[in-house]
């Protein structure tokens, strides 16, 4: 077990120091960086301060609850915070003959979102100057300020209502899913291919068996994923309690707060349970396509087979978005490779149980173990295989050997 543990810890450390991996880690948060740093910016520079001069105290209190606007005692003050830059403009509010009037003062208009909310204030004061001029009894007032009862009955059928929540779950799923797998199967058949047919491997299998050094490259390059994955929910967990004190940024953070929550519960769901299985059972057979290979650079076309398949799960996926639950998508979930892009999907969207799922689920695991023992007894063979033949004469002479 020590070996297998050496092997790892090798397969890892040697990964993990090349720039391709640093970089791979470091892209996303360069983006989100970006973005943030935009937002910021924006955000910034997009504060706009007005004054408001007024004896109004209905106004006043109105302003005073705002963000935007600050109350001046008089239009003295107020022009002097505006050559102080310390407001954009100063609207002054008359009242006369029962009438609100207000000019604003500055050298560019208003912002529109600004003038927007001022107005409204400024209505709801005309209102009340309008209903007490009218000298309108109490029963009338309330028969005014009746409001429109406006309602929704929206009816979902079979789990394919649009839902926020669930599309961005969706392809948040599908894009890792589909990412992490490419990027780590040529990874893994890159990294065996340059050790096959070396003295090095022979001296190594002297010392210990194969299949135990097979397991050991397998746990490595699960190590890199583990630290990626890590790294990435560190990094999401610092936007997330970072995001709160952005500008640009945090208006939209309040706003779809609940939504993240939803989001998050469900990619920890049968999402992250699929996309494990996937991953083992891809690493798996692109460390067999690996050892089939007789040259490095021939890692890439003997793992071509795998990379095809994982396109072909990514795009039965993004159909099934809108093609609701035929029933070829119904039996390519419990397909072993396929299924961890569908049924994740067909659990989502409501076409799938819990059940469903487990099964699904238990076909994959059957087809791991399988799998992983069938290799890690040929591994071996495959490895010390020198001859050009290409994969299928490399495959053939590995099992009679």
């Amino acid at each position: 077990m020590h070996k297998i543990w050496l092997v790892a810890k090798e397969t890892y450390r040697r990964e993990v120091k090349t720039w391709s991996y640093l970089f791979m880690i470091l892209a996303p948060f360069i983006m989100v960086f970006v973005i943030f740093g935009i937002g910021f910016m924006t955000g910034s520079g997009d504060d706009s301060y007005v004054g408001v001069v007024t004896d109004n105290a209905a106004l006043r209190q109105s302003v005073k609850k705002s963000d935007d606007f600050d109350n001046y005692a008089s239009v003295a003050k107020a022009k002097k915070a505006y050559h102080n830059d310390d407001i954009d403009g100063y609207v002054v509010v008359q009242e006369k003959d029962n009438r609100i009037i207000a000019t604003y003062h500055s050298d560019e208009k208003m912002d529109d979102d600004l003038k927007s909310e001022f107005l409204i204030s400024l209505k709801n004061v005309q209102q009340d100057l309008n209903l007490k001029a009218a000298q309108l009894s109490a029963k009338q007032i309330q028969a005014l300020s009746n409001q429109v009862d406006f309602k929704q009955t929206i009816k979902q059928s079979d789990g394919s209502a649009d839902n926020p929540v669930q599309e961005i779950t969706f392809f948040i799923l599908i894009f890792l899913l589909y990412f992490l797998v490419l990027t780590y199967v040529q990874v893994t058949a890159q990294d065996i291919a340059t050790e096959k047919g070396t003295k090095m491997m022979e001296v190594i299998f002297s010392s210990m068996p194969g299949g135990d050094y097979f397991i050991g490259k397998i746990l490595g390059i699960f190590g890199e994923i583990i630290t990626q994955v890590l790294i990435y929910a560190l990094g999401l967990a610092g936007c997330y309690y970072a995001a709160p004190y952005i500008g640009g940024v945090s208006d939209s953070f309040n706003k779809f707060k609940p939504m993240i929550y939803q989001v998050v519960g469900n990619l920890l769901s049968w999402g992250l349970l699929f996309t494990v299985l996937a991953l083992v059972l891809f690493i798996i057979f692109a460390a067999f396509c690996g050892a089939l290979t007789a040259k490095s650079e021939n890692a890439n076309k003997a793992v071509s087979p795998l990379t095809t398949v994982g396109i072909v799960g990514f795009l039965i996926a993004i159909n099934l978005q809108s093609a609701g639950d035929p029933i070829w998508a119904k039996i390519l979930s419990y397909v072993p490779f396929l299924s961890s892009f569908i049924m994740p999907m067909r659990v989502l969207k409501g076409n799938a149980t819990g059940f469903e799922a487990g099964i699904s689920a238990v076909a994959a695991l059957l087809a791991i173990v399988i799998s992983f023992m069938w290799i890690r007894r040929i591994y071996p063979k495959l490895i010390l295989q020198t001859d050009d033949l290409g994969p299928w004469q490399n495959f053939k002479r590995g099992l009679l050997n």
